[in-house]
């Protein structure tokens, strides 16, 4: 009996040594001392967070943040370079494509949620939105008792669509959810008048009402639902590479820069840093 038992806790352990050789820890940064060579995520359409500019290069808030993060991590691991390789993801694709290690470092605008916490790891919060409408100024609509009978869009895949059904069941709302791929979609949806509103993180809305036909004709209302702390994703396994990217924002919160990159992006929209992003970046400013 003892035998089979040593024979058992011995294969065991065996196959527990395997299984840690087998996970690759500080995958990134392995990659990055072989290569140089960091991938980037970025969206093609969310103004003024992460889109392509008019030279067709990503750029926008997050990306800004991301090129001061890259640039540490050069200084961290004294490399005489780094490479960008630039990946569009969306709101769809945007996790998976880290959690496989597609993606290095994710610099759109994702939700830090506990479920994707599952897959992917994050950085401090780069930015707080919460969750309104956007509707055409005539459609009555000024908070979310109004969408009794009415039809919402909502991107598929994003942190919305719990939110609205809890919204509608607290509410005990009749409503009709039509989903939609992305944002642009769903401003199409509100102008066409195919749907009454479009709910998601009021983040989005800045670049949409820009992009519109009719600019004048929308209005974001209802309350602010939620706390929606924005951050970077990380492939999960990486706490090298995670440190550098929290010492990092440390360092912008700490100092002003964070501050001087959200002015250049946001204070054109007339937004400043809000107390709870104010709360969110003192929190995340750790003593050297």
């Amino acid at each position: 009996m003892k035998r089979h038992l040593v024979k058992v806790l011995g294969a065991a352990s065996l196959a527990l040594g395997f299984s840690a050789a087998a996970q690759d820890v500080d995958s990134v940064i392995k990659k990055l001392q072989a290569t140089n060579t960091i991938t980037v995520g970025y969206r093609e359409t969310l103004m003024p967070t992460s889109y392509l500019g008019e030279d067709k290069k990503p750029t926008g808030y997050s990306i800004d943040m991301c090129l001061r993060i890259i640039d540490e991590v050069k200084t961290e691991l004294k490399l005489s370079q780094i490479k960008i390789n630039y990946v569009p993801v969306n709101i769809q694709n945007r996790q998976a494509l880290v959690a496989n290690g597609t993606v290095d470092l994710e610099c759109g605008g994702t939700v830090n949620t506990f479920a994707r916490n599952k897959q992917v790891d994050f950085s401090p919060v780069s930015y707080v939105a919460a969750s309104q409408l956007l509707v055409l100024k005539n459609s009555k609509i000024s908070k979310f008792e109004d969408l009794n009978g009415k039809i919402v869009a909502i991107a598929t895949g994003g942190s919305s669509e719990p939110e609205m059904k809890h919204i509608i069941e607290a509410n005990k709302l009749n409503v009709r959810i039509v989903n939609v791929d992305d944002h642009a979609a769903g401003l199409i949806a509100v102008e066409s008048r195919r749907a009454d509103a479009y709910f998601n993180d009021n983040a989005a809305f800045f670049s949409l009402i820009k992009q519109s036909k009719n600019p004048s004709s929308l209005a974001v209302v209802g309350p602010e639902y939620g706390y929606s702390p924005q951050g970077f994703m990380v492939p999960k396994n990486n706490p090298g590479f995670l440190w550098i990217v929290t010492h990092s924002m440390g360092k912008m919160f700490k100092s002003g820069e964070a501050d001087k990159i959200f002015d250049k992006w946001f204070k054109p929209y007339g937004v400043q840093v809000s107390p709870k992003l104010r709360a969110a970046w003192e929190t995340a400013s750790y003593p050297e």
